[in-house]
């Protein structure tokens, strides 16, 4: 985890007076926005209302964790705050995940060694999707290579850069071990239900996985002629634990889905949350080597423990079912597949005390895709440029703003300008983040025409007083995007003018 801060530290070596460093090397605009719900945290703010929409929001119980850390920051630089403790969260989830990991793969493989082989194909590993982009098809039946897109379907670009869901990945497979353990099913469900406040959907993916693993032991038993009164006894008894977690567990999933029913704004945000899976041929890719040696291994561990090693290949079996399941986030739904498959491979070596050399040949051919991302976020953070950096004039102005403008104010600027304020300034902008700015494309269309439209008189209209806008925010990327000139215009009040930024305060 350690390692994985490097290419963060070199982007922060890499800023002047000049460039300012985000403190993001992937995932750019997704993190603006993570310090965003940190810095709403920091203005007093304990339900999550995104600020990438001006919308109205009743406020939801969301993204908990980074509220919380906001709360932890105060004073100056709060930025370089909100980040360093960002980066600490992701160091710590990190840790995190390996451990629960090498719990869960400690279920299944017994030898130390093979246990920590495991261990580095899961972390370090990213499929075999690498292979495309060496033969240069970026964009492969409409998607670049799944390990360079899904965190959720690998282990290492998880760790690079989005805590939350490794996080939710430490408790889903600390909860599984407990399930398998037959351990207290009141531990499960409430390791479950506080992996729910990192991310709900992994509650109902862990629901699936253990109902069908339930549904598919009873069959097998019944199928067998083998479902005497001691069998029925288990299966009741199993039955009775797997509801138990999946009640204790449920609050956080009901409470989730009713505020996503009832809130206009959360509905609309779901609606436009699309993660599509690509193409089938590229998970055929990405698991291709491995999945034939992790059927192979499955069908060993089991023999050696019956319900183990069904719950491992219920998991692999019904992957496609998950991943193109009819609902808008489905790369969501890949959620801990690459443990389970790295596991089922280790499972071939149960009984050799040495893992051979072809199961260290696979395991290492998995590693150059977290290669390429390494480099290629280190080739991004030794070269200043937008958007990993943000010029200096605009941090200036992001600050004059912070100063000028009450908490929840409404700004309008560009996507790209829009993205990365609410990180500096607790504002709400009009457009901003993907999902987060609900009716982006109509926004985007109303703004263009209104400054198509509005250009050579004097008078606003009535566009800033309808949408309830209190500042315009003027720089090089809105100079560059529309042809207007707001100080001609009697509702505009400049309060700012510095470095080739200005801001406008609406007075109508």
């Amino acid at each position: 985890m350690l390692a994985t801060s490097i290419p963060y530290l070199i982007g922060y070596a890499s800023q002047g007076d000049d460039w300012q460093f985000t403190g993001f090397v992937i995932g750019v605009e997704d993190g603006n926005s993570y310090i965003a719900k940190m810095l709403t945290g920091a203005e007093g703010k304990w339900l999550f209302r995104s600020p990438y929409s001006a919308e109205q929001q009743a406020g939801v119980v969301a993204f908990f964790p980074y509220l919380i850390m906001g709360k932890l920051t105060a004073g100056n630089a709060q930025h370089e705050q909100l980040v360093a403790l960002y980066h600490l969260y992701r160091i710590v989830a990190g840790v995190l995940a390996t451990l629960a990991t090498y719990d869960f793969v400690s279920i299944f493989i017994k030898r130390e060694n093979h246990r920590l082989w495991a261990l580095f194909g899961i972390l370090l590993g990213g499929g075999f999707g690498w292979v495309i982009t060496i033969a240069g098809l970026k964009n492969f039946l409409g998607s670049i290579p799944l390990d360079f897109l899904s965190p959720e379907s690998f282990g290492f670009l998880g760790l690079l850069g989005i805590p939350h869901l490794v996080a939710a990945r430490a408790l889903l497979f600390w909860g599984l071990k407990a399930y398998l353990e037959n351990k207290s099913a009141i531990k499960a469900g409430l390791i479950w239900l506080l992996m729910g406040f990192f991310q709900p959907m992994n509650v109902v993916l862990v629901w699936v996985v253990a109902c069908i693993h339930g549904l598919t032991e009873i069959s097998l038993d019944y199928f067998r002629g083998s479902a005497g009164i001691k069998e029925w006894a288990y299966h009741t008894s199993y039955m009775k634990k797997a509801f138990v977690a999946v009640l204790v567990s449920s609050p956080i999933v009901i409470y989730t889905a009713l505020s996503f029913y009832r809130d206009p704004y959360l509905a609309a945000w779901a609606s436009q949350n699309r993660l599509p899976s690509p193409h089938w041929v590229h998970y055929l890719i990405a698991y291709g080597l491995v999945l034939p040696f992790a059927v192979s291994g499955v069908i060993k561990i089991y023999r050696h423990n019956p319900k183990q090693g069904l719950l491992l290949a219920c998991w692999i079996a019904v992957l496609p079912l998950l991943v193109y399941a009819p609902v808008n986030p489905q790369r969501r739904l890949a959620e801990g597949i690459w443990v389970i498959l790295i596991t089922g491979m280790f499972g071939c070596f149960l009984n050799k005390k040495a893992v051979p050399t072809h199961g260290k040949l696979i395991t290492g051919l998995s590693f150059p895709s977290a290669l390429f991302l390494v480099w290629g976020a280190v080739s991004r953070a030794v070269s200043p440029s937008a958007p990993i950096f943000i010029s200096a004039p605009e941090v200036e102005a992001y600050n004059a703003l912070d100063e000028i403008a009450s908490q929840d104010s409404i700004v309008l600027s560009t996507f790209a300008v829009g993205n990365s304020m609410p990180a500096w300034v607790p504002v709400r902008v009009i457009q901003g983040h993907g999902p987060e700015t609900v009716h982006l494309k109509i926004w985007q269309a109303a703004i263009d025409e209104y400054f198509l439209e509005n250009q050579g008189d004097t008078h606003c209209g009535g566009f800033f007083e309808e949408n309830h806008i209190d500042y315009l925010f003027w720089g090089p990327e809105e100079v560059g995007t529309w042809d207007w000139d707001p100080g001609i215009k009697d509702c505009l009040l400049q309060v700012y003018n510095a470095g080739g930024y200005r801001i406008y305060q609406v007075v109508q």
